[in-house]
């Protein structure tokens, strides 16, 4: 595997685990009902302690590849005087506090349950609003740049909500089918539904901002290659946005007449979205390593 394939490989990992551990803790410290969060916190747990560590791995890995990257291939992903030069440049300024914090978020799985889910999801969101500085959206300077940084900063936290949230609602809809625990289920599932429409449509207008500020024009160009997996990326969150609305207008209704097809019906749509937005991560991953013309 060469480097720069290695490097797309932690950078989706990265993004994944840093936007599920968004998404569960805001799950269990905010769209959960009180009584039903302990339950909802202890099922998540797994996944919420394997996001954490893999975040954190993840950010170290990207600084070691990055600096093979800039140096003279793997040997010098471990040289630490070649990982000093990384952190001067644009690249490694942001990903200091990036690392900092996703290091530090460690800690933070060490807290009292009350209040593990509200530091996590503090710091995840610091982390998704890092990511905004790197890449292509630290390509611009001046105003131009600061509202690049902004607008994607917005556009990672709504599809981190988006998509981090889906697996906490798939654990969640386990509770539907138990009488105690249906009606708390079903308030978490209408908060996730009621933001969740917001966070579409910030995805999408910030998505369309991003696009435009990049390319100075909407992606028409398919002999590019980077324009060609935007468009790629573009469809496949269509399609998401179709399952969306399938499950939120078609699905969800349904499940006072015939509960139990609704519910397979719901968990099959929230499925494809999951792996819709992993297929959306991956190419994300690959086009930003491109020059985008």
């Amino acid at each position: 595997m060469t480097l720069a394939a290695l490097f797309i490989l932690c950078r989706f990992a990265h993004f994944a685990a840093v936007m599920l551990m968004f998404g569960s803790s805001l799950f269990t410290a905010v769209l959960s009902p009180q009584r039903f969060s302990p339950l909802i916190t202890r099922d998540l747990h797994p996944l919420l302690l394997a996001s954490t560590w893999l975040s954190a791995f993840t950010a170290l890995l990207m600084l070691a590849v990055q600096a093979g990257l800039m140096g003279d291939g793997w040997a010098d992903t471990w040289q630490l005087a070649t990982w000093w030069a990384v952190l001067g440049t644009t690249f490694g300024e942001a990903w200091r506090w990036h690392l900092a914090v996703a290091w530090l978020v460690l800690l933070a799985l060490r807290l009292p349950v009350p209040y593990r889910a509200k530091v996590l999801a503090g710091c995840s969101a610091l982390l998704l609003v890092s990511m905004a500085f790197i890449g292509h959206a630290a390509m611009h300077a001046g105003a131009l740049g600061v509202l690049h940084r902004f607008n994607h900063a917005l556009h990672l936290l709504a599809a981190s909500y988006w998509f981090g949230c889906l697996l906490p609602l798939l654990a969640c809809l386990r509770y539907l089918v138990q009488p105690q625990w249906r009606s708390d289920a079903l308030v978490a599932l209408i908060r996730f539904s009621r933001w969740g429409h917001a966070a579409v449509a910030v995805v999408i207008l910030t998505g369309v901002i991003n696009s435009l500020i990049i390319l100075g024009h909407w992606p028409l160009n398919i002999d590019s290659p980077y324009q060609r997996l935007l468009v790629l990326k573009i469809a496949l969150v269509a399609l998401m946005v179709l399952a969306a609305l399938a499950n939120r207008y078609a699905i969800v209704p349904a499940m006072g007449s015939v509960p139990t097809l609704a519910q397979r019906g719901l968990i099959l749509a929230c499925w494809c979205e999951v792996v819709l937005g992993g297929a959306v991560l991956l190419l994300v991953s690959v086009f930003a390593t491109y020059a985008p013309v």
